[in-house]
Protein backbone atom coordinates (compact mmCIF):
# COMPACT_ATOMS: atom_id res chain seq x y z
CA UNK A 1 0.00 0.00 0.00
CA UNK A 2 0.85 3.64 -0.49
CA UNK A 3 -0.88 5.22 2.00
CA UNK A 4 0.34 4.10 5.05
CA UNK A 5 -2.70 6.44 7.42
CA UNK A 6 -3.54 6.83 10.83
CA UNK A 7 -6.86 8.80 11.61
CA UNK A 8 -5.50 11.94 13.96
CA UNK A 9 -8.75 13.53 15.98
CA UNK A 10 -8.46 17.01 17.02
CA UNK A 11 -11.90 17.16 19.21
CA UNK A 12 -15.35 15.68 18.03
CA UNK A 13 -18.68 15.93 19.92
CA UNK A 14 -19.47 12.90 22.02
CA UNK A 15 -22.48 11.02 22.20
CA UNK A 16 -23.03 12.38 25.77
CA UNK A 17 -22.55 16.26 24.72
CA UNK A 18 -18.79 16.41 25.30
CA UNK A 19 -15.84 16.39 23.08
CA UNK A 20 -13.31 14.20 22.45
CA UNK A 21 -10.68 16.51 22.84
CA UNK A 22 -11.53 19.75 24.43
CA UNK A 23 -7.64 20.94 25.10
CA UNK A 24 -5.30 20.50 22.35
CA UNK A 25 -2.19 22.85 22.70
CA UNK A 26 -0.42 23.50 19.16
CA UNK A 27 3.08 21.74 20.87
CA UNK A 28 0.57 18.75 21.42
CA UNK A 29 -0.58 18.23 17.77
CA UNK A 30 3.69 18.98 17.03
CA UNK A 31 4.54 16.07 19.49
CA UNK A 32 1.92 13.39 18.14
CA UNK A 33 2.29 14.18 14.98
CA UNK A 34 6.13 14.21 14.43
CA UNK A 35 5.45 10.67 16.21
CA UNK A 36 2.70 9.32 13.62
CA UNK A 37 5.39 10.55 10.91
CA UNK A 38 9.08 9.64 12.67
CA UNK A 39 7.58 6.48 14.56
CA UNK A 40 4.78 5.00 13.55
CA UNK A 41 6.43 5.57 9.73
CA UNK A 42 2.73 6.75 8.59
CA UNK A 43 2.46 8.53 5.36
CA UNK A 44 -0.73 10.20 5.71
CA UNK A 45 -3.24 11.20 8.13
CA UNK A 46 -6.98 11.61 8.02
CA UNK A 47 -7.76 14.77 10.43
CA UNK A 48 -10.63 14.84 11.87
CA UNK A 49 -12.86 17.38 13.84
CA UNK A 50 -15.56 20.16 14.13
CA UNK A 51 -12.89 22.70 14.24
CA UNK A 52 -11.74 23.96 11.17
CA UNK A 53 -9.35 26.01 12.65
CA UNK A 54 -7.78 23.25 14.40
CA UNK A 55 -7.96 20.70 12.01
CA UNK A 56 -6.15 23.47 9.49
CA UNK A 57 -3.20 23.89 12.56
CA UNK A 58 -3.14 20.08 12.23
CA UNK A 59 -2.90 19.78 8.68
CA UNK A 60 -0.19 22.74 8.81
CA UNK A 61 1.96 20.49 11.03
CA UNK A 62 1.21 17.54 9.32
CA UNK A 63 2.06 18.61 5.99
CA UNK A 64 5.36 20.44 7.65
CA UNK A 65 6.57 16.48 8.82
CA UNK A 66 6.22 15.42 5.13
CA UNK A 67 2.81 13.62 5.86
CA UNK A 68 0.10 13.81 2.79
CA UNK A 69 -3.47 15.01 4.75
CA UNK A 70 -6.59 13.99 4.62
CA UNK A 71 -8.95 16.21 5.55
CA UNK A 72 -12.47 15.08 7.27
CA UNK A 73 -14.74 17.38 9.14
CA UNK A 74 -17.13 15.54 11.58
CA UNK A 75 -20.10 17.07 13.05
CA UNK A 76 -22.10 14.03 14.90
CA UNK A 77 -26.33 14.67 15.00
CA UNK A 78 -25.82 17.54 12.41
CA UNK A 79 -28.09 18.36 10.02
CA UNK A 80 -27.95 18.31 6.58
CA UNK A 81 -27.16 22.38 6.23
CA UNK A 82 -24.74 22.40 8.85
CA UNK A 83 -23.01 19.27 7.53
CA UNK A 84 -22.55 21.53 4.05
CA UNK A 85 -21.48 24.27 5.61
CA UNK A 86 -18.70 22.49 7.51
CA UNK A 87 -17.74 20.74 4.06
CA UNK A 88 -17.71 24.09 2.19
CA UNK A 89 -15.76 25.50 5.32
CA UNK A 90 -12.95 22.43 5.14
CA UNK A 91 -12.67 22.83 1.23
CA UNK A 92 -11.99 25.96 1.35
CA UNK A 93 -8.82 25.56 3.80
CA UNK A 94 -8.15 22.53 1.72
CA UNK A 95 -8.16 24.81 -1.04
CA UNK A 96 -5.84 26.90 0.72
CA UNK A 97 -3.53 23.94 1.73
CA UNK A 98 -3.78 22.49 -2.04
CA UNK A 99 -2.29 25.49 -3.83
CA UNK A 100 0.50 26.31 -1.38
CA UNK A 101 2.02 22.79 -2.35
CA UNK A 102 0.21 20.42 0.08
CA UNK A 103 -0.70 16.92 -0.53
CA UNK A 104 -4.77 17.07 0.54
CA UNK A 105 -7.95 14.89 0.02
CA UNK A 106 -10.69 16.18 1.74
CA UNK A 107 -13.36 14.12 2.93
CA UNK A 108 -16.87 14.99 2.37
CA UNK A 109 -18.69 13.03 5.29
CA UNK A 110 -17.94 9.65 6.99
CA UNK A 111 -21.14 7.58 7.83
CA UNK A 112 -23.59 9.98 6.94
CA UNK A 113 -26.50 7.39 6.96
CA UNK A 114 -25.45 6.91 10.71
CA UNK A 115 -24.07 10.04 11.74
CA UNK A 116 -26.39 12.76 10.52
CA UNK A 117 -29.83 13.45 11.14
CA UNK A 118 -32.66 13.48 8.51
CA UNK A 119 -31.78 10.81 6.03
CA UNK A 120 -32.78 7.90 8.66
CA UNK A 121 -35.36 7.86 11.68
CA UNK A 122 -33.49 8.45 14.80
CA UNK A 123 -32.68 11.61 17.30
CA UNK A 124 -28.86 9.61 17.85
CA UNK A 125 -26.41 7.86 16.22
CA UNK A 126 -27.48 4.55 18.75
CA UNK A 127 -30.99 5.20 16.96
CA UNK A 128 -30.40 5.45 13.34
CA UNK A 129 -28.12 2.29 13.51
CA UNK A 130 -31.09 0.57 15.24
CA UNK A 131 -33.11 1.72 12.08
CA UNK A 132 -30.30 0.85 9.29
CA UNK A 133 -30.84 -2.78 11.05
CA UNK A 134 -34.93 -2.47 10.31
CA UNK A 135 -35.78 -0.51 7.70
CA UNK A 136 -39.35 -1.90 8.28
CA UNK A 137 -39.46 0.08 10.83
CA UNK A 138 -39.42 3.52 9.12
CA UNK A 139 -41.92 5.93 9.23
CA UNK A 140 -43.76 6.77 5.59
CA UNK A 141 -42.16 10.06 5.72
CA UNK A 142 -38.92 8.87 4.99
CA UNK A 143 -40.19 7.24 1.58
CA UNK A 144 -42.30 10.07 0.73
CA UNK A 145 -39.35 12.60 -1.21
CA UNK A 146 -37.96 9.32 -2.83
CA UNK A 147 -36.27 6.00 -1.67
CA UNK A 148 -33.63 7.09 0.83
CA UNK A 149 -30.46 5.72 -1.37
CA UNK A 150 -31.49 8.02 -3.90
CA UNK A 151 -31.75 11.14 -1.29
CA UNK A 152 -28.52 9.84 0.28
CA UNK A 153 -26.76 10.09 -2.84
CA UNK A 154 -28.26 13.26 -4.02
CA UNK A 155 -26.56 14.61 -0.73
CA UNK A 156 -23.38 13.01 -1.38
CA UNK A 157 -22.92 15.06 -5.32
CA UNK A 158 -24.62 17.79 -3.65
CA UNK A 159 -21.45 17.74 -1.33
CA UNK A 160 -18.99 17.36 -3.52
CA UNK A 161 -20.39 19.71 -5.39
CA UNK A 162 -19.78 22.19 -2.88
CA UNK A 163 -16.48 21.79 -2.15
CA UNK A 164 -15.38 21.60 -5.84
CA UNK A 165 -16.24 25.33 -5.71
CA UNK A 166 -13.15 25.92 -3.09
CA UNK A 167 -11.13 22.33 -3.96
CA UNK A 168 -9.49 21.28 -7.20
CA UNK A 169 -7.77 18.83 -5.56
CA UNK A 170 -9.02 14.79 -4.67
CA UNK A 171 -12.13 14.35 -2.58
CA UNK A 172 -13.73 11.20 -1.53
CA UNK A 173 -16.33 9.93 1.56
CA UNK A 174 -15.48 7.75 4.13
CA UNK A 175 -18.67 4.64 3.36
CA UNK A 176 -19.78 2.48 6.08
CA UNK A 177 -19.70 -1.03 4.77
CA UNK A 178 -23.69 -1.29 4.50
CA UNK A 179 -23.89 2.09 2.70
CA UNK A 180 -24.77 1.61 -0.85
CA UNK A 181 -22.65 4.65 -2.63
CA UNK A 182 -22.57 6.00 -6.13
CA UNK A 183 -19.08 6.74 -6.18
CA UNK A 184 -19.19 8.43 -9.87
CA UNK A 185 -18.15 12.02 -8.91
CA UNK A 186 -15.73 10.81 -6.30
CA UNK A 187 -11.77 10.63 -6.91
CA UNK A 188 -11.12 7.79 -4.86
CA UNK A 189 -13.25 4.91 -3.16
CA UNK A 190 -13.24 4.98 0.40
CA UNK A 191 -14.99 2.88 3.14
CA UNK A 192 -14.58 2.32 7.03
CA UNK A 193 -13.75 -1.11 6.88
CA UNK A 194 -14.03 -3.01 10.57
CA UNK A 195 -13.84 -6.81 10.60
CA UNK A 196 -16.10 -8.43 13.56
CA UNK A 197 -17.76 -11.76 13.55
CA UNK A 198 -20.35 -11.05 11.08
CA UNK A 199 -17.98 -10.51 8.21
CA UNK A 200 -14.50 -11.58 8.69
CA UNK A 201 -15.23 -14.43 6.29
CA UNK A 202 -16.19 -12.12 3.48
CA UNK A 203 -14.34 -8.78 4.17
CA UNK A 204 -11.69 -9.48 1.52
CA UNK A 205 -14.19 -10.30 -0.87
CA UNK A 206 -16.10 -7.50 -0.22
CA UNK A 207 -12.97 -5.14 -0.26
CA UNK A 208 -12.04 -6.50 -3.72
CA UNK A 209 -15.05 -6.22 -5.08
CA UNK A 210 -14.75 -2.15 -4.99
CA UNK A 211 -12.35 -2.17 -7.45
CA UNK A 212 -14.79 -2.36 -10.14
CA UNK A 213 -15.38 0.99 -9.50
CA UNK A 214 -12.21 1.45 -11.96
CA UNK A 215 -10.64 4.23 -8.78
CA UNK A 216 -8.31 3.65 -5.89
CA UNK A 217 -9.74 1.54 -3.02
CA UNK A 218 -9.14 3.09 0.29
CA UNK A 219 -10.02 1.96 4.05
CA UNK A 220 -10.39 5.51 5.70
CA UNK A 221 -10.77 3.60 8.80
CA UNK A 222 -10.07 0.29 10.56
CA UNK A 223 -9.09 -0.96 13.74
CA UNK A 224 -9.53 -2.83 17.32
CA UNK A 225 -10.23 -2.34 20.96
CA UNK A 226 -7.22 -3.80 23.40
CA UNK A 227 -9.61 -6.63 25.21
CA UNK A 228 -9.73 -10.00 24.99
CA UNK A 229 -12.65 -10.57 22.32
CA UNK A 230 -12.57 -7.05 20.70
CA UNK A 231 -11.44 -7.86 17.34
CA UNK A 232 -15.49 -10.11 17.18
CA UNK A 233 -16.76 -6.60 18.00
CA UNK A 234 -15.01 -4.31 15.61
CA UNK A 235 -16.55 -1.13 15.46
CA UNK A 236 -18.82 -2.05 18.33
CA UNK A 237 -16.36 -2.45 20.75
CA UNK A 238 -16.28 1.23 22.31
CA UNK A 239 -20.25 0.30 22.90
CA UNK A 240 -19.26 -1.31 25.61
CA UNK A 241 -19.50 1.09 28.80
CA UNK A 242 -20.64 0.24 32.26
CA UNK A 243 -22.63 3.87 33.03
CA UNK A 244 -25.11 2.42 35.66
CA UNK A 245 -23.90 4.65 38.31
CA UNK A 246 -23.04 7.71 36.45
CA UNK A 247 -19.71 6.69 35.78
CA UNK A 248 -18.15 5.44 32.60
CA UNK A 249 -16.14 2.25 33.12
CA UNK A 250 -15.11 -1.23 31.01
CA UNK A 251 -18.46 -3.24 31.01
CA UNK A 252 -17.57 -6.18 33.79
CA UNK A 253 -15.69 -9.22 32.63
CA UNK A 254 -13.69 -7.66 29.90
CA UNK A 255 -9.65 -8.58 30.16
CA UNK A 256 -7.34 -6.01 28.66
CA UNK A 257 -5.25 -7.51 26.12
CA UNK A 258 -2.84 -5.14 23.90
CA UNK A 259 -1.77 -8.32 22.42
CA UNK A 260 -4.99 -9.18 20.63
CA UNK A 261 -5.06 -4.99 19.41
CA UNK A 262 -1.84 -5.32 18.14
CA UNK A 263 -2.74 -9.24 16.18
CA UNK A 264 -5.53 -7.46 14.84
CA UNK A 265 -4.43 -4.76 13.28
CA UNK A 266 -0.97 -6.47 11.29
CA UNK A 267 -3.52 -9.31 10.25
CA UNK A 268 -5.80 -6.64 9.05
CA UNK A 269 -3.01 -4.16 7.40
CA UNK A 270 -1.63 -7.82 5.52
CA UNK A 271 -5.38 -8.64 4.59
CA UNK A 272 -5.53 -5.34 3.01
CA UNK A 273 -2.16 -5.21 1.49
CA UNK A 274 -3.33 -8.75 -0.49
CA UNK A 275 -6.49 -7.09 -1.31
CA UNK A 276 -4.58 -4.38 -3.43
CA UNK A 277 -6.04 -1.73 -2.16
CA UNK A 278 -4.20 1.56 -2.59
CA UNK A 279 -3.88 2.16 1.38
CA UNK A 280 -5.62 2.42 4.67
CA UNK A 281 -5.94 4.46 7.87
CA UNK A 282 -5.50 3.02 11.72
CA UNK A 283 -8.27 4.19 14.15
CA UNK A 284 -6.66 5.94 15.93
CA UNK A 285 -3.37 7.89 16.97
CA UNK A 286 -5.25 8.46 20.53
CA UNK A 287 -8.22 8.71 22.85
CA UNK A 288 -8.39 10.96 25.66
CA UNK A 289 -12.32 10.30 25.92
CA UNK A 290 -10.90 6.54 27.08
CA UNK A 291 -8.90 7.47 29.63
CA UNK A 292 -6.02 4.61 30.99
CA UNK A 293 -5.83 3.25 34.46
CA UNK A 294 -4.18 1.33 36.42
CA UNK A 295 -7.38 -0.24 38.35
CA UNK A 296 -9.01 -2.76 35.47
CA UNK A 297 -12.46 -1.85 36.74
CA UNK A 298 -11.34 1.60 35.92
CA UNK A 299 -9.32 1.30 32.44
CA UNK A 300 -11.53 2.76 29.74
CA UNK A 301 -8.45 2.70 27.28
CA UNK A 302 -9.45 -1.23 27.61
CA UNK A 303 -12.14 -0.23 25.16
CA UNK A 304 -11.03 2.25 23.12
CA UNK A 305 -9.07 2.13 20.07
CA UNK A 306 -5.97 4.46 20.45
CA UNK A 307 -2.53 3.15 19.42
CA UNK A 308 -1.52 5.20 22.77
CA UNK A 309 -2.62 5.43 26.33
CA UNK A 310 -4.07 8.45 27.13
CA UNK A 311 -3.36 8.91 31.06
CA UNK A 312 -6.08 11.31 33.61
CA UNK A 313 -2.61 13.71 33.44
CA UNK A 314 -2.14 14.00 30.23
CA UNK A 315 0.62 11.78 29.50
CA UNK A 316 0.26 9.02 26.91
CA UNK A 317 2.21 5.87 26.59
CA UNK A 318 2.61 3.68 23.70
CA UNK A 319 0.62 0.09 23.43
CA UNK A 320 1.84 -2.81 21.66
CA UNK A 321 -0.26 -2.04 18.82
CA UNK A 322 1.82 0.70 18.12
CA UNK A 323 4.68 -1.37 18.15
CA UNK A 324 3.34 -3.39 15.26
CA UNK A 325 1.51 -0.29 13.43
CA UNK A 326 4.81 0.67 12.96
CA UNK A 327 6.89 -2.62 12.33
CA UNK A 328 3.91 -3.06 9.42
CA UNK A 329 3.88 0.58 7.73
CA UNK A 330 8.07 0.43 7.79
CA UNK A 331 9.95 0.69 4.88
CA UNK A 332 12.14 -2.40 3.83
CA UNK A 333 15.38 -2.62 5.50
CA UNK A 334 13.38 -0.62 9.00
CA UNK A 335 11.93 -2.39 11.63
Amino acid sequence: MKINGITYDTGTPTVDGSVTRPDLTAATMRRELAAVAGELHCTAVRITGDDVTRMRQAAETAIGLGLAVWLSPMLPNADEAATLGAVAAAAEVAGELHRAGGDVTLVVGCELSAFMTGLVPGTDIAARLAALADPMSWPPEYFAAGPPPVRFNALLATAVATARKHFDGPVTYAAGLWEDVDWTPFDLVAVDAYRDAANAATLRTTLEALHGHGKPVVVAEFGCAAFTGAADHGALAWTLVDRTDGVRRPRPGLVRDEAAQAAELTSLIELFTAAGLAGAFVFTYVTPAYPASDDPREDLDTVGYGLVRSWPDGRTTPKAAFGAVARAYAPPGIG
